[in-house]
């Protein structure tokens, strides 16, 4: 049984021989996100349906339940699922459980972010906040608003100074330069994207030289950063900053980073500081016959691995090789870096890899090959490949639905 279809659990699934295991996949949704180009869907540059891949179509012969995980039963060996599409509940039993149901987004307890900041976690918070932008600068143009209320509802504020934030900003500055600014010429002037970090730097986990080049190519382009910005509170339309200071905002997006799903603490397992199950290096859980972990809910070592998709890919990969070799003596996973890409806006993009760090349009095409290249089936690249040519020929789709 695996629990969850993101890249750990799907990568897992993609390379088990599944003639020699009865495999269950217990998900709240059918199908594989690509999240890597999410920030794109909102902007328009590739469509929702062209990033997902439906576990169904994909693998027919494995049993799929779209539910949520809340229970495990050790001694029974069971999981309590509940329907994501009624309001029944079930259990299911297992041999073999590997644990891949990724991270919420974290608040870290700040007043206001779950009631008044928009995340980005999936299709369905992606395609509200893709609405959401066009209804703001629809709600601005209305007759008769002051200026100062005009200014505040074409405020957008990303939260978040890592990988999705930065990529969110820049897609959001795109949308507004190339199509907002046509569609809506009396008020698209007025229109700003703001990030704010908590630490001094943006894209923490980059090397800092390109963390320094994003910021002055955000300032470039018009993007305002808030750099050692921490948040106090949110309230409706205004964010209090720990200094004092306030800031309005028509759109607050909230990419503050992962907490663990309501399962974690559920499970009473030994966990992280940060709320990750602890694995062995074989990413075993310790304690517990025939039950694994991978991505971003789990964790082992005295230096967790961050929790991204390629950690999570990865991960899903060796243990498919390892269940389906589990006769042989089992060896211990090891995570190879590739690096790490990031779109920062105007057909630029970030590459930090293991042997040399690249910036500017030449980083932005290896960045657009890599994605592609990383798509799951040829079908979705075929896909993703003509989103990009009718957006650069024809422009993004501004319908509001």
């Amino acid at each position: 049984m695996i629990l969850g279809s993101g890249f750990g659990g799907y990568s897992l699934l993609r390379r088990l021989p599944e003639r020699a295991f009865d495999v269950t996949v217990v998900s709240p949704r059918n199908y594989f996100l690509f999240t890597p180009l999410l920030p794109s869907a909102i902007s328009g540059t590739v469509e929702f349906r062209s990033i997902l891949e439906p576990i169904r179509r994909r693998h027919p012969d494995v049993r799929s339940l779209e539910a949520t995980a809340t229970t495990v039963d050790w001694s029974r060996r069971t999981v309590g699922c509940a329907s994501a599409v009624s309001s029944e509940t079930f259990e299911v039993e297992f041999d073999v459980l590997v644990i891949a149901v990724g991270a919420a987004v974290a608040d870290y307890g700040i007043p206001g972010v779950k009631r008044y900041g928009m995340p980005l976690r999936g299709v369905e918070s992606g395609r509200r906040l893709r609405s959401a932008v066009v209804e703001q600068f629809a709600a601005a143009e209305l007759p008769g608003l002051p200026l100062p209320e005009v200014e505040r509802r074409l405020r957008f504020v990303v939260v978040g100074g890592g990988p999705t934030g930065v990529e969110v900003a820049a897609e959001i500055q795109d949308l507004i330069h190339r199509e907002l600014a046509k569609a809506f010429p009396r008020v698209s002037d007025f229109a700003r994207v703001v990030i704010v970090e908590a630490s001094k730097r943006l894209l923490g986990g980059f090397d800092e030289a390109l963390g320094a080049y994003t910021r002055r190519h955000f300032m470039r382009e018009g993007i305002e950063v808030r750099t050692a910005s921490p948040v106090a509170r949110i309230e409706e339309h205004e964010i209090f900053f720990a200094d004092d200071r306030t800031l309005g905002f028509g759109l607050a997006i909230w990419a503050g980073g992962n907490a663990p799903v309501p399962l974690i603490p559920e499970l009473e397992l030994a966990t992280t500081k940060g709320g990750r199950i602890v694995l062995d290096e074989f990413l075993r859980v310790p304690g517990q016959s025939g039950v694994y972990g991978v991505g971003d809910c789990a964790a082992f070592g005295k230096n967790p691995l961050p929790p991204t998709a390629q950690v999570a890919q990865q991960q899903g990969k060796y243990l498919a090789r390892e269940l389906a070799r589990s006769w042989r003596k089992p060896t211990p996973f090891s995570y190879r870096k590739l690096g790490m890409l990031a779109y920062i806006g105007g057909g630029k993009a970030l590459a930090d890899l293991p042997s040399v760090q690249w910036s500017g349009r030449g980083a932005w095409i290896f960045w657009r090959s890599v994605y592609l290249t990383r798509l799951v089936s040829l079908s979705d690249k075929v896909k993703v490949f003509f989103d990009w040519f009718k957006a650069r020929v024809f422009g993004r789709d501004l319908s509001r639905f």
